[in-house]
C-alpha cells in the first residue's frame, strides 16, 4: 500500500433517496449531509436542464412534475434492463444516469471530508440478480469510482445495527421497505460471522407506491369537495406540489393520528383531513404484498432449517428503509407473526453499514482485490490493521473489530444453461420451442458454490460443434421455461473442431460461482478432451459501452 491518505466510502444508491457515508477517526460511520435537501439523504433525481446543466438531488425532484420529460427518477428500477433516455442529442442508460447521482454524492463527500472519493462499496437490494448487481458496479465505474464491493442492503444494515450474539447465534429477519424497492432477508449473525440464509423481494414495490395512493386520495377528495372548473390531474404545477405534499404527509402520519391539508385549484378550495386510519386503509393491499414476500422467505427458511414453524426461529426483526417507519408495518408484523420489530436509523443504516463493509474489504483485499485469496495469518492481519489505521486515521481497535467479521452471501437468482428436449415432437423444425433451462446453481445457495456438473449431450447426428448459452432466472421463482429466464452473457460459447459425433454423445458441463458472484462455466467433450471455459461476464453493457459512458459522464458537470 502507498502512504497516501485514503478514505473508504459506503453508498446506498436508492430508488428515491441515496446516501454516502464514511468511517470517521473514532471508527464511527458518518453520513455526508446534503445541504440542499437539509438531510443526510439526497433525492435520486436527475434533471437534464440543458446541454450544459445537469441537476441532481432536491432541486431536480422539485421540478419533476413540471418537466416530466427531462427529469429521471426511480432509475434503480431499470437497473439490469436495456431502457435508454435521449437528452440533448446524448443517449443515457440506467447505468449512466445512476453514475450522475453517484458523481454528485462523491462531490458532496469530497467537499465535506477533503478527501478524494475513490474506493467505494455500493449497496443493492438483496434479491438483485447478477445483471442488476453488475449494472450497479458499472454505474460506479462510469462515475470514475473504484468499486471495491457490492453488498446486499440487509447485510450492510446488519453490520450497522451490530446485533450482539452473547447468547449464541441469532437468526435475524431484515424487512427493508425503501422508496422504490422491497426485500426481506434472513441472516444468521454470530460473534464473527454474518451468513445470509435466504432472500426475496419485489423491484417494483416501495414507499413511492404509498405516496401515489395518497396523491390519488387527495385529488379525489378535493374534486368531490371543491368542484374545481378543471381536472387537477392535468395541471403539472398542481400535481408537482401535491406529490411533495403527499410524501411529507406520509411522514407526518407516522407521528400523528391526522393531518389537514389545504388545497386550492381552478376556483375551488377545500381543507382535506387525512387520518392515519384512512391512510392505512387505502394502502392495506400494499402492506399485504410485503407480507406475501415475508411468507415466501419464511418458506425458504423452513426448507433450509428443516422446521415446520420458521417464524418461531426468528430471534430479531430489523426494520430498514424510510417507509418501514410507518406504524402499520410494525403493528402488522407483530400481529401476524408475534414479533417485536426493532427500528433504528432506517434511512441511514444501510449507507453506514456499507462504510463499515468498505473498510473490512480494504483490510482483506487491498493487494490483489481477489476475494478468493488465502486469508492472512493473525500477524499479517495485525500488520494490515495498523497500516490501514495510519492511512485512514481510524483507530486500530475499530479496524480489528471489522476485520474479524466474516460475511457469507447467497446467490439471489438461479443460473442454468439452455438445453433442447429432443423427445418433443417437431423439435427439429423449431429448436427454441423445444428448449428449456436446466438450472445448475439455485437461488439462496451459499457462495462460493460449485462446481455443479451436468451430463448433457449432442442433439443431431454428425454434430461437430456445441453451443453453450447461459441464463439467469428472471422471475421471482425458478422455472425451466425459456421465457422465465434471461440470457446473461454477451458472447455464447462454442466448442468447435470436433469429429462428427452421434446424437446423444456426452458433453460435460460444470458451473462454479465465487463469493462475489463471478460465474465460470466449463464444457468438455470427453472423447477429444476439447474444453471450453467461459468466465461469464453477466452484464447488460459491453466493456466498450462502459468506456463510452465513462467518457460521456466525465465530460458533464453536475450540481445540486
Amino acid at each position: 500500500m502507498s502512504e497516501e491518505s485514503v478514505t473508504y466510502f459506503g453508498i446506498d444508491l436508492g430508488t428515491t433517496y441515496s446516501v454516502i457515508s464514511y468511517v470517521d477517526t473514532h471508527g464511527l460511520p458518518t453520513v455526508v449531509r446534503d445541504e440542499m435537501a437539509a438531510a443526510g439523504t439526497t433525492p435520486s433525481a436527475v434533471f437534464f436542464e440543458s446541454t450544459d446543466s445537469i441537476v441532481v438531488g432536491a432541486s431536480a425532484k422539485n421540478v419533476a412534475k413540471l418537466f416530466p420529460d427531462r427529469v429521471v427518477q426511480r432509475v434503480k428500477r431499470e437497473m439490469g434492463g436495456t431502457r435508454q433516455w435521449e437528452f440533448d442529442g446524448k443517449t443515457y442508460t440506467a447505468e449512466s444516469i445512476s453514475a450522475l447521482i453517484l458523481k454528485q454524492l462523491a462531490q458532496h463527500a469530497e467537499q465535506e471530508t477533503g478527501q478524494a472519493v475513490r474506493q467505494v462499496v455500493i449497496t443493492v437490494p438483496a434479491y438483485f440478480g447478477m445483471l442488476e448487481r453488475d449494472a450497479t458496479r458499472n454505474a460506479g465505474r462510469i462515475a470514475g469510482l473504484d468499486v471495491i464491493g457490492i453488498v446486499p442492503e440487509p447485510v450492510a444494515a446488519a453490520l450497522q445495527y451490530e446485533v450482539k450474539s452473547a447468547d449464541g447465534d441469532k437468526t435475524v429477519l431484515v424487512y427493508d421497505l425503501g422508496g422504490g424497492t422491497f426485500d426481506t432477508t434472513v441472516i444468521r449473525i454470530a460473534a464473527d460471522t454474518i451468513d445470509v440464509l435466504c432472500t426475496d423481494g419485489n423491484q417494483e414495490l416501495g414507499g413511492t407506491d404509498w405516496d401515489d395512493r395518497l396523491v390519488k386520495h387527495l385529488v379525489d377528495e378535493f374534486v368531490a369537495k371543491a368542484s374545481p372548473t378543471q381536472d387537477p390531474v392535468d395541471d403539472e404545477h398542481f400535481m408537482q406540489e401535491l406529490q411533495l405534499t403527499a410524501e411529507d404527509l406520509k411522514r407526518q402520519l407516522s407521528q400523528v393520528e391526522s393531518r389537514s391539508v389545504p388545497l386550492r385549484f381552478a376556483g375551488g378550495s377545500a381543507m382535506i383531513e387525512v387520518t392515519r386510519a384512512t391512510f392505512e386503509q387505502i394502502t392495506q393491499d400494499l402492506l399485504d404484498d410485503t407480507l406475501h414476500y415475508v411468507d415466501r422467505t419464511l418458506e425458504k427458511l423452513a426448507g433450509k432449517l428443516g422446521v415446520a414453524d420458521p417464524a418461531r426461529h426468528i430471534d430479531e426483526v430489523l426494520l430498514v428503509g424510510g417507509s418501514a417507519k410507518m406504524p402499520a408495518v410494525k403493528a402488522r408484523l407483530a400481529e401476524k407473526y408475534g414479533w417485536e420489530p426493532k427500528i433504528h436509523d432506517p434511512d441511514l443504516s444501510v449507507a453506514k453499514g456499507a462504510a463499515r463493509f468498505a473498510l473490512s474489504r480494504a483490510l482483506w483485499d487491498w493487494d490483489s482485490g481477489d476475494s478468493g485469496a488465502t486469508p492472512p495469518t493473525a500477524a499479517e492481519q495485525q500488520a494490515r490493521v495498523y497500516e490501514l489505521a495510519k492511512r485512514t486515521n481510524v483507530r486500530p481497535e475499530a479496524l480489528a473489530d471489522l476485520a474479524a467479521k466474516q460475511i457469507t452471501n447467497v446467490l439471489p437468482k438461479a443460473f442454468g444453461i439452455k438445453l433442447v428436449d429432443t423427445d418433443k415432437p417437431g423439435w427439429q423444425a423449431d429448436p427454441d420451442a423445444a428448449s428449456y433451462i436446466e438450472h445448475l446453481v439455485h437461488a439462496d445457495e451459499s457462495l462460493p458454490s460449485g462446481p455443479h456438473v451436468l451430463n448433457a449431450g449432442t442433439v443431431v447426428p454428425n454434430q461437430r460443434e456445441v453451443e453453450v448459452k447461459i441464463y439467469e432466472q428472471a422471475g421471482a421463482t425458478e422455472s425451466r421455461e425459456l421465457s422465465a429466464n434471461k440470457l446473461v452473457d454477451h458472447d455464447k460459447g462454442i466448442i468447435s473442431g470436433l469429429p462428427p459425433l452421434p446424437a446423444g454423445a456426452p458433453i460435460d458441463v460444470a458451473m462454479t460461482i465465487n463469493s462475489e458472484g463471478l460465474l465460470t462455466v466449463t464444457a468438455t467433450e470427453p472423447v477429444t478432451e476439447k474444453k471450453l471455459t467461459i468466465n461469464v461476464r453477466v452484464s447488460v453493457l459491453s466493456e466498450q459501452e462502459v468506456l463510452d459512458a465513462q467518457q460521456l459522464v466525465s465530460g458533464l458537470a453536475v450540481r445540486a
